[in-house]
């Protein structure tokens, strides 16, 4: 402006003084020019500045949405993690009871293969001695007839017990008499051919 207001005092005619306006308008236009390019630079930057502040809002929106399910993620990770250990547990104890179990089952079978023995090994006695009490002792009394063997006299004597014992409504005592020398008469022949085999 000072170089201006000097070529301005130095003006001595017209065509510098309109030379002078000239180069005045000129600059006027360019600094209207400038100041609207400046404006607009402006209006740009605060357009950029309001975007980048939404941004900024939203990245921090994010940010906290993104604390929160981190913290949503290791809670749910801590209770499956404890949630596996408990069920760690749970199928050790099962295993522990299984394998008890099996220990037991293998004890059990190994008692009933046992049982079976013993029980096929008192089959064949009792065959041989139903055998040799066929061939030899029947009952022929009236309370015992058709045993032939210690067990079925046991069990026939254990009936007749019931019925005829004094205590029952219809016992007798004379009856039990005779029911008991019969069964100690009989109960000697089975013995005596028990040992005879």
């Amino acid at each position: 402006m000072d170089r201006f207001t000097e070529q301005l005092d130095n003006c001595k005619s017209e065509a510098e003084l309109e030379e002078l306006r000239h180069q005045l308008f000129k600059e006027s236009v360019r600094i209207r020019a400038e100041q609207a390019q400046l404006e607009k630079d402006y209006d740009d930057l605060h357009r950029e500045r309001k975007a980048l502040m939404g941004e900024r809002r939203q990245l921090q929106r994010e940010k906290r949405q993104l604390s929160i399910e981190m913290n949503q993620l290791r809670e749910t990770v801590e209770y499956e993690r404890k949630r596996l250990k408990d069920d760690e547990r749970l199928l050790d104890k099962k295993q522990k009871i299984i394998e008890r179990s099996y220990a037991l089952f293998e004890t059990d079978r190994q008692n009933l293969r046992d049982e079976y023995a013993k029980v096929e090994q008192e089959r064949a006695n009792l065959r041989r001695a139903n055998l040799s009490a066929r061939k030899e002792v029947y009952a022929t009394g009236l309370f015992f007839r058709g045993v032939n063997n210690q067990v079925a006299l046991k069990k026939r004597y254990k009936e007749l017990m019931k019925i005829y014992h004094p205590d029952n409504s219809c016992g007798d005592q004379e009856i039990l008499i005779k029911i008991n020398e019969e069964y100690e008469e009989l109960k000697e022949r089975f013995n005596r051919v028990g040992r005879q085999a």
